[in-house]
């Protein structure tokens, strides 16, 4: 008799933190399975690894393996209705997803944890009887086309196909992966051949349970997770499928020693070098391509960044190994040209290449190697709980490692055994018979060449024989050298057990003066040796006007700018900080392992405090944001349109044709001179959360007082900044036209205004609405009706408004998409809501209760709770649990009156907006009736009433513990 599953390991190293149990097993088919039981999850997950990608694409179909993970979610045997699987996890408060990768497709899911066994029954059809529905097939097609014309005006996309077209072209890796409606369609019918009677061949050659890694995430124990995983995916077919030798590399001599140039969408300069490296997962204990990327990729003096930016040539670079496929790799060095930089492109590459001779000269050193041995022990000892359904996505990719022992699944990532002659070994790779180079700008001539699938200008031509010749002949250069050892390497990793049986909810106040307000909470969860601080420098005149936002942010590029000498050093040392601009001034956020916190944040500080930059630094700095405003209008429509929300719905607020115009004007001077007055007086607010006692934090809330030294704000500066308020019964349209001139795809954000923030019954009732409403519009917009890749529906949250939202960008007009969701919340939304049975809406509510009242996973997940409602001025640290009390109190009556008064496009009543940015490639002639055009920002603005500010929902004196009282 064949024993049903065998179990192969269960004793896998984890974390000191982790109280999760493991087991791998393998059934009889030869699915390998990893079960994770933990007690605590508040949300169960599965994945499922199929170690077959778009590299098994059939020459003539390109995209069928990214088609399959498509239809393969409509519908099996077992559950034949397409949207079956959506709208279960849906009602339990759950989500799915899938990608196509070269060698590999990842599907997954995560739902709340009692209904875990009825989603992965599902889950599990997939992979034993799926459907491919026939009367899928071209909305399917469709949706991979949609998908395809939402990047073709992305620079990255772009960028990766023209590196991938001018690879070898006997390597997969050379074609086109994703798809699109002549790959899919138009050509196989011109051939004679029947997409899904392909892709029926496809699964069926490539879908076998032998190449096929599970995991699965549940409260449930490891026997009953077995149980499962035995009965439900035992049934797999396994054809022994054998995984793809190439036999061919990746590059060949006819693709190196070449330059290829190429011109981007957006105004970006970039240069990069690739080399073609071999496959290293067979030195999974040595990691010789980490030490590379460390070392080339390093910020510090000495470095390539520090060097090329002191000349004035660059503003980044990064650099790393990345596995393309089994048995090939490439290794590229990309470097951000400033305009001067790009005057010097070829310098750049000779000081690449003299950086690269240096650690060809110095041996492999093994206190570096130690260094990142010790960062990726302490990284793992005290790894947090993510997301289960990244957790399962994760780790079934690494289930695929073969070659791993299943005993380090969780710990892959630690250096166990130096081995110079490995890490050597790989170093000899970069050499000057051995790499390409890509050179990336708008101003490049030349470009004779159009790549195929994106429609990339460019040209490919052999390094020319003076430039070589300085290659190749690149020496030692003095100002390149390894860097120092790490300062900020923590070895203090002390933990008292602070664990509490009933956990606080809320920070306490231990400061609250007329410029300092300081919030505490220790760690009595998590029990790892971190922290994260968050810290507002609060002074309204740091966003007063145009001028002054941009001053602002320019401030902190250059402070990010001048803080990467050591600021880097401390985050590959696990300490991440982050300078940013709030909506009242600029935050400073510091997260990691707490022993060096203080001695960062100091630092950061006095940059700010002593803030002084070279004109040839301010002139880099300015030169890169003035690109980050110029090219807004090509970044993908749906990504664009918050912008133009924000600035409609709120005070105090700018556009970026404003900021284009006000960092033209912006000097040096300016800045220098806008620095002081803006630290003059502040209100400073600051939040520590973990492995931090009361004392520390005081002494963290110290050390900002003693550097800056700021005055109060006066009384009128502490006012929280507010939003409009739609008249009832308006109906509002604001339309954009599209800067980027050959985007195919428009955007329309529809909006209706349901109430204020501050409103917890408002609240509560939006939450349960778009539950309810988040699958049925996918399925009809999207599924059905093809309208386009993305589609989005639920809540939008102003400063102090809600909003019910349904987003789509299409190469459809923005008025046909308007007249589609008028007839989605009319023929669909509004009889749902009308019709549901107690017994459905009770599910919901339960599924939006169910979130409302998750755990938090982290320390740094709970900081941001606490965060959100500091920065919100409400200061209702409860929020979570007095919604969930809420939404349980609602009835079917109480939503369809919501539905009836605030979104049926039949009420007389709303409150809409539409924001429509519309490509200039289809004219849209549609009329929007009954809605007045938005032609003047100003004007439109000025006739909208005000919400009150935010003001806490409590006295902040009932957050003082007496007993903590400063």
């Amino acid at each position: 008799m064949t024993v049903p599953f065998q179990v192969i390991e269960s004793s896998v190293d984890k974390p000191v933190t982790d109280d999760r149990q493991y087991r791998v097993i393998v059934l009889a088919n030869g699915l390998e399975a990893l079960l994770i039981h933990d007690p605590d999850a508040d949300r169960a997950s599965a994945a499922m690894d199929v170690n077959v990608g778009s590299f098994s694409d059939p020459a003539n179909l390109p995209g069928l393996a990214h088609f399959c993970e498509h239809l393969l979610f409509m519908g099996t045997e077992k559950y034949p209705e397409e949207n079956d699987y959506s709208t279960y996890l849906s009602e339990h408060s759950g989500s799915s997803n899938a990608y196509t990768a070269s060698e590999e497709t990842n599907y997954f899911f995560d739902v709340g944890h009692e209904y875990l066994e009825g989603a992965f029954d599902r889950f599990a059809q997939f992979f034993v009887a799926p459907l491919f529905a026939a009367s899928a097939k071209d909305r399917e097609i469709q949706a991979v086309d949609s998908e395809n014309k939402k990047n073709l005006q992305n620079d990255m996309w772009r960028l990766f196909q023209l590196e991938r077209s001018l690879s070898n072209p006997q390597h997969p890796y050379n074609r086109f992966s994703t798809g699109n409606y002549e790959t899919l369609h138009s050509e196989p019918l011109a051939e004679g051949l029947d997409v899904r009677d392909e892709l029926l061949k496809f699964y069926k050659a490539s879908y076998s349970s032998n190449i096929m890694k599970l995991v699965i995430l549940g409260r449930e124990s490891l026997d009953t997770l077995q149980g499962w995983v035995v009965e439900k995916l035992s049934s797999v077919v396994n054809t022994n499928a054998t995984l793809p030798d190439y036999g061919v590399p990746l590059l060949t001599e006819s693709e190196l020693g070449t330059l290829v140039k190429a011109k981007p969408i957006m105004d970006t300069k970039s240069i990069e070098v690739s080399f073609p490296v071999p496959d290293t997962r067979e030195h999974w204990e040595s990691h010789p391509g980490h030490y590379y990327s460390h070392l080339v990729g390093h910020e510090g003096p000495g470095s390539i960044l520090f060097f090329l930016k002191n000349k004035g040539w660059v503003s980044s670079c990064s650099s790393g190994a990345v596995q393309v496929c089994r048995g090939a790799g490439v290794f590229t060095i990309s470097c951000e040209l400033t305009d001067a930089g790009m005057d010097h492109y070829k310098d750049v590459v000779v000081h690449v290449f003299e950086y690269l001779r240096m650690l060809r000269d110095e041996p492999v050193q093994e206190w570096i190697w130690d260094e990142m041995r010790d960062v990726a022990l302490a990284n793992f000892r005290f790894r947090q709980k993510e997301n289960p359904s990244s957790t399962t996505s994760r780790l079934a990719t690494v289930l695929q490692k073969n070659h791993l022992p299943r005993q380090f699944l969780l710990s892959s990532s630690l250096f166990r055994k130096y081995s110079p002659e490995v890490i050597q070994a790989f170093g000899r790779h970069f050499t000057t018979d051995n790499f390409k180079i890509f050179l990336v700008g708008q101003e490049l001539e030349g470009l004779d060449l159009t790549e195929k699938w994106y429609g990339t200008q460019y040209a490919n031509d052999k390094i020319d024989a003076d430039w070589m010749r300085r290659v190749k002949s690149a020496g030692r250069n003095p100002d390149l050298h390894l860097p120092a050892p790490n300062e900020f390497i923590p070895t203090d990793f002390c933990v008292p057990d602070t664990r509490a049986k009933d956990p606080q909810t809320h920070p306490t106040l231990l400061r609250n003066t007329d410029y300092v307000r300081l919030w505490h909470k220790r760690d009595d969860t998590f029990l790892v040796p971190k922290a994260t601080v968050r810290i507002r420098l609060k002074n309204p005149i740091g966003h007063a006007d145009p001028f002054n936002s941009v001053k602002t942010t320019l401030l902190i590029d250059i402070v990010t700018d001048l803080l990467l000498e050591f600021a880097y050093a401390a985050e590959i040392a696990g300490l991440k900080y982050g300078v940013m601009a709030s909506r009242d001034g600029v935050e400073i956020d510091l997260n990691g392992y707490n022993h060096k916190l203080e001695t960062l944040l100091e630092r950061i500080l006095l940059k700010i405090k002593n803030f002084d930059v070279d004109q040839a630094r301010f002139n880099i700095v300015r030169e890169t944001l003035a690109k980050t405003y110029k090219n807004f209008g090509y970044n993908v429509p749906y990504a664009q349109v918050a912008h133009h929300s924000q600035y409609l719905l709120n005070e105090h607020t700018w556009t970026v044709q404003e900021k284009r115009e006000k960092i033209e004007q912006l000097t040096r001077e300016d800045i220098v001179s806008f620095v002081p007055e803006f630290l003059r007086h502040l209100q400073v607010e600051t939040l520590v959360v973990g492995n931090l006692a009361k004392e520390d934090a005081v002494s963290l809330s110290q050390t900002i007082s003693n550097v800056l030294k700021p005055a109060p704000l006066s009384p009128s500066q502490l006012v929280n900044p507010r939003s409009f308020l739609l008249p009832e019964s308006s109906a509002f349209h604001y339309d954009v036209e599209l800067e980027d001139k050959a985007n195919v795809n428009s955007v329309i954000d529809y909006m209706v205004q349901v109430g204020k923030f501050s409103s917890i019954r408002t609240r509560a009732l939006l939450e349960v609405l778009a539950q309810i409403g988040q699958e049925p519009a996918f399925n009809t917009l999207r599924t059905k009706e093809q309208l386009g890749y993305v589609v989005f529906s639920g809540i939008k949250s102003t400063r102090t408004t809600l909003l019910y939202r349904v987003l789509i960008q299409s190469e459809k007009t923005c008025s046909f998409l308007e007249s589609r969701i008028e007839s989605y919340l009319t023929e669909v939304l509004g009889p749902m809501v009308r019709n549901m049975s107690a017994a459905e809406f009770e599910k919901h509510v339960a599924a939006v209760v169910a979130k409302k009242l998750e755990k938090r996973k982290n320390i740094s997940e709970e900081a941001s709770r606490y965060w959100s409602q500091i920065i919100s001025g409400y200061y209702d640290f409860r929020q979570y649990f007095k919604d969930a009390e809420e939404i349980k109190t609602l009835t079917k009556e109480d939503l369809v009156g919501f539905y009836d008064r605030y979104v049926d496009p039949a009420s007389k009543l709303r409150s809409k907006l539409v924001i429509n940015l519309k490509s200039q490639v289809t004219q849209d002639e549609g009329a929007i009736p009954n809605s007045e055009p938005i032609l003047d920002h100003a004007a439109f603005k000025n006739s909208l009433s005000m919400t009150e500010a935010p003001v806490p929902v409590e006295d902040l004196k009932n957050y003082m513990d007496p007993k903590e009282k400063l």
